[in-house]
């Protein structure tokens, strides 16, 4: 649950930068596979 919240922390602060960070792709990718469910619950 920590990880969960940690990554919708950094993808609501994300929205607001005006460049991704670094490796954002990568660390989503990797969160897509960890967290599939959760992910694609959160997205529709």
């Amino acid at each position: 649950a920590a990880t969960k919240l940690l990554f919708l922390a950094i993808k609501n602060l994300a929205e607001k930068w005006k460049r991704p960070p670094k490796d954002w792709t990568a660390a989503m990718n990797q969160f897509a596979i960890l967290f599939d469910e959760r992910i694609h619950a959160v997205r529709n």
